[in-house]
């Protein structure tokens, strides 16, 4: 892949305008202020290096885009446009995330009601590693366990980003690493192609989360 750009690259957003205040004045600041700097070039060389999705031939159900200079990561699609999910680059480059979720990762979402750019980099972590581990061993997954282990870590500071921290005694991984950071800036769309259901929506065409 290119050399990604760094925050540095970053332009000041705009402040946010009256009605956005209203709808995302809830969102940690630190969240709302951090502008994507995935450019729709670097989205077609990441489409050629990295898989989006567990099954190849589902690949082409699936488009990417860029998040437009007035984007972030906490908007959600204007009324009349189609659904769609804000993804972190580093999902597939670095913890090899693929696409439809799993259905113990949707579990853990529903469960907290959040969706999957409100997990930080090292959350994600610890869901992928249980995850493995249970399926190594032969046994399911379950969020009973995965909860009976870990305890959701919220910043103190407002709605941002959610990690999980290991109960007294119960402590099996360590964090995936100790500070990340850069992911942040690295976020993009993932949309559904013409005719094609998004699998992140329910009967009702609400998503799961």
């Amino acid at each position: 892949m290119g050399k990604k750009r760094s925050c540095q690259d970053v332009k000041v957003p705009r402040p946010l305008n009256e009605v956005e205040s209203r709808i995302y004045g809830w969102v940690e600041e630190a969240v709302l202020t951090q502008l994507s700097v995935v450019q729709s070039d670097s989205l077609l060389e990441f489409r050629r290096n990295f898989p989006l999705m567990e099954d190849s031939g589902m690949e082409g159900d699936y488009v990417l885009k860029a998040a437009g200079p007035s984007n972030r990561v906490p908007f959600w699609a204007d009324k009349g446009s189609p659904h769609f999910l804000w993804v972190y680059q580093d999902l597939f480059t670095r913890l090899r995330v693929r696409l439809p979720f799993s259905d113990f990762q949707r579990d853990v979402m529903t469960r907290y009601r959040v969706v999957v750019s409100q997990l930080h980099l090292n959350g994600w972590g610890f869901i992928l590693v249980f995850e493995r581990v249970c399926l190594h061993y032969g046994f399911r997954p379950t969020i009973q366990l995965f909860f009976y282990i870990y305890d959701v870590l919220i910043p103190p500071t407002g709605f941002g980003y959610i990690s999980f921290r290991a109960h007294q005694d119960r402590k099996l991984f360590d964090s995936y690493e100790d500070s990340i950071h850069e992911f942040k800036w690295h976020y993009f769309k993932v949309l559904p192609a013409p005719s094609r259901r998004a699998f992140w929506l329910n009967h009702e065409d609400n998503p799961f989360s």
